[in-house]
């Protein structure tokens, strides 16, 4: 008989908690956990064909992009979101477009970065 009460308060106070988490702290809840997806495909796609391959750190940075596709598209369609937190484009005079393009690069470079990185950290004797 008391199940029913105790299930109606459970699921409001669950959902108090969330509607508690503002937008801003979601986006990075949600950023940090793309991000960490993204870095750790291509941190396993860097240990598995670092010895496996005669290739350069490079070439395997490339194959990694192919590989982590999904995880990469995750943190695309955040772009819009993240756009918006940027100072000029929250007043209105910085061009949303380019600072979500601004955003995927630097993404890129960096786990580019990371992925050679990690090979040539597995090929280290």
């Amino acid at each position: 008989m008391h199940l029913i009460p105790s299930i109606t308060i459970a699921l409001a106070l669950a959902g108090t908690a969330q509607a508690a988490t503002s937008a801003p702290e979601a986006v990075a809840q949600t950023r940090e956990a793309t991000e960490a997806a993204v870095l750790e495909c291509h941190a396993q796609y860097a240990r598995r064909y670092a010895t496996h391959v005669d290739a350069a750190p490079s070439e395997i940075a490339a194959g990694a992009f192919a590989a982590c596709r999904q995880q990469m598209d995750a943190f695309e369609a955040l772009a819009p979101a993240l756009a918006k937190e940027d100072a000029h484009v929250a007043i209105g005079v910085g061009d949303a477009r380019a600072m979500e393009r601004e955003i995927v690069a630097r993404f890129r470079e960096d786990v580019r970065n990371a992925t050679i990185d990690a090979v040539i950290r597995t090929r280290a004797p």
